[in-house]
């Protein structure tokens, strides 16, 4: 209703100004669709600019990953009475062709914000993440993960799959790496194949009392130990009983070092480290901090630490003020009695209890509140693997 009432505001007021510009008006309206749709870039792609050929034709063009945002603009343009040329791009572009999907083909791989090494490492992927492929730039792809986050790879990380290549990855005999680090070898153990982490999703090929045989994504082989690796599908079935479980797994992180960008278990930033422990657990989270503040149940800090629960997401940054927003800058789990567990130049532990020696007093003035996400399973943000159709 909002977004009805915006865009007949917007109508009625050109509609009374007749100097002002078909192009300002459609700015106008699609600035409010970005709004509605992509509120935020490291999730969508929504791009747009507007001209007017030489036949007084309004020429729209730029990019969009959305198909509802597209169909929402240009029902809305139709209002202003003008012949419409469509110039907007609908990722994945059709220079793709039918492998519009992909599989990490690396144990840990880089994504950056541009496509380019030299740019700002934004996040990471595992081998085995599905991955939706919208974009290519020389030896660089655009892709989104299961998080919906957006970036870019360069070509040597990525084993394109068609829609059908993909349907029999989820349909064949899987299993998930669990420890946190090893170096694999091929099937008679000699040589080395690949390092692997924690949460990497391989095809089985064969199988025997103590040994798997594994396809990475590029059709390479590894030999693991049976014992080192569970099942997919019991695996992104199980329940958290008991919150104890995200602890135990957190704390198995003590001592990693902190990454910008981080989320293996090679080395984590902040919100990479709780997106980890979860993930661990059958649960996708929303990347970045700010992000992961969006969802879940809210415990504010006016209630005091004392009403967390153990498993919760903890916020930390800037408090709002008359002249600025509040900014998410920080994210940790609480464990229980007052600590919380977090990525801040290496894992560690720290407390909102003044009478404790991990007590940190720039954190406890910088806390914004928390969020319980186990009350939240299935929701946007906060996804069960089981439930994710890309798995």
């Amino acid at each position: 209703m909002r977004y009805t009432y915006y865009i007949l505001m917007i109508l009625m007021m050109f509609a009374c100004g007749g100097n002002d510009s078909a192009i300002q008006k459609a700015n106008m309206l699609s600035q409010e669709i970005g709004k509605r749709f992509a509120p935020d870039g490291r999730e969508a792609i929504y791009t747009t600019s507007f001209s007017m050929s030489s036949n007084g034709s309004l020429v729209v063009s730029g990019e969009t990953s959305l198909p509802k945002a597209k169909l929402a603009l240009f029902s809305s343009l139709e209002e202003l009475n003008v012949h419409l040329v469509d110039s907007l791009v609908m990722l994945p572009e059709d220079k793709m062709g039918n492998k519009i999907w992909g599989l990490i083909n690396l144990s840990v791989v880089n994504l950056r914000s541009h496509p380019k090494h030299s740019a700002e490492l934004v996040s990471q992927a595992i081998m085995g993440t599905p991955v939706k492929v919208l974009n290519k730039k020389n030896s660089w792809y655009q892709i989104q993960t299961p998080d919906k986050y957006i970036a870019w790879v360069d070509e040597a990380a990525l084993n394109l799959r068609t829609k059908e290549e993909m349907m029999d990855w989820r349909n064949a005999k899987r299993v998930v790496f669990i420890p946190h680090f090893q170096v694999a070898k091929d099937e008679k153990g000699q040589e080395t194949i690949t390092d692997i982490v924690a949460g990497s999703i391989l095809e089985v090929q064969k199988e025997n009392s103590k040994y798997l045989l594994l396809n990475l994504p590029d059709k390479r082989e590894i030999r693991l130990n049976k014992s080192d690796c569970m099942d997919f599908d019991l695996w992104k079935s199980k329940e958290i009983k008991e919150p104890a479980i995200l602890t135990q797994l957190a704390k198995e992180f003590m001592g990693r070092p902190y990454l910008w960008g981080g989320t293996s278990s090679k080395g984590v930033d902040c919100s990479g480290f709780v997106k980890s422990v979860y993930f661990m657990n059958g649960i996708v989270l929303a990347r970045d901090a700010s992000l992961q503040f969006l969802h879940g149940d809210t415990i504010s800090p006016e209630q005091g630490f004392r009403d967390l629960s153990e498993g919760d997401l903890v916020f930390f940054g800037r408090k709002a003020t008359e002249n600025k927003k509040q900014r998410v800058t920080h994210v940790g789990m609480y464990i229980k009695d007052g600590e919380f567990i977090h990525s801040s130049g290496r894992v560690k532990i720290n407390s909102f209890d003044p009478e404790a020696e991990n007590y940190s007093n720039y954190r406890t003035v910088t806390w914004l509140g928390g969020r319980r996400v186990l009350n939240r399973l299935g929701e946007e943000g906060i996804v069960r693997v089981s439930e994710h159709p890309w798995y």
